[in-house]
């Protein structure tokens, strides 16, 4: 962190750090104290003490090498897992669909869904004829994978 002349070795659980750089995204510099004290206990936890002015301008450092470089890395991988995590549930929910959906017979664009029988309750059918729909079509975003050299680091 040049700002405030240290160099340190941090670990840091991903999602900490983005969350404390969302932060930083997110709000003006107004802001920034709550997550300058995050980051002076992840510096005091890597045996560097720093007050929480110091903390405060090496946000900016923190910023660039969490979000700018880190993030980015990891934001393809990140939505590689998220379209698996998509594609996952639409597959998962496909036999549930086929058995749920009723088409009227003279017009089969018309259809209506049977709820199991212990969804009853009228929020419940509600959230449960949204979610079919949903899943009436596969997702947008076909599958994918990132190339491995794109999760070999951090």
């Amino acid at each position: 962190m040049p700002s405030i002349n240290t160099q340190a070795n941090v670990t840091l659980m991903r999602g900490s750090f983005i969350k404390m750089t969302g932060n930083l995204s997110k709000h003006n510099f107004l802001r920034t104290f709550r997550v300058a004290k995050e980051l002076q206990g992840v510096l005091r936890k890597s045996n560097i003490t720093v007050t929480l002015e110091e903390a405060n301008i090496a946000l900016a450092d923190f910023y660039e090498r969490f979000h700018a470089d880190i993030l980015n890395y990891h934001s393809s991988t990140i939505a590689e897992f998220l379209n698996n995590i998509r594609w996952g549930i639409y597959e998962y929910l496909q036999l549930l669909f086929h058995q749920s959906i009723v088409r009227d017979v003279a017009d089969p664009t018309m259809y209506c869904y049977t709820c199991p029988p212990n969804v009853f309750a009228p929020f419940a059918v509600q959230v449960f004829w949204d979610l079919m729909n949903v899943v009436r079509s596969p997702p947008y975003m076909r599958r994918f994978q990132v190339t491995r050299w794109l999760k070999l680091r951090y």
